[in-house]
């Protein structure tokens, strides 16, 4: 394995969850919205509504990247002292 291999992987698990999240939390704010339209209550901001979802996507997503670019180290330093013996 390649020593940037597992910089890629992480660089793509941070992409594919952040998108992910955004996703949901799309979904989740339109569906807030149409619930309050039919509530005839005023619509939300989206900056006030999204922006936490985004800051806690973007922290999430994070967390993943340094699991699997840490394990990925971890494996890359493994092979590397195994094939020096």
């Amino acid at each position: 394995m390649r020593a940037w291999a597992p910089w890629l992987v992480a660089f793509v698990v941070w992409n594919l969850t952040f998108d992910y999240q955004l996703r949901r939390a799309g979904d989740a704010f339109v569906a807030e919205q149409l619930a309050d339209w039919a509530r005839q209550q005023p619509p939300r901001l989206i900056r006030d509504a999204f922006r936490p979802r985004v800051a806690q996507a973007a922290i999430t997503s994070t967390a993943a990247a340094v699991l699997v670019a840490g394990a990925g180290v971890l494996y890359v330093r493994r092979r590397a002292r195994g094939g020096q013996r």
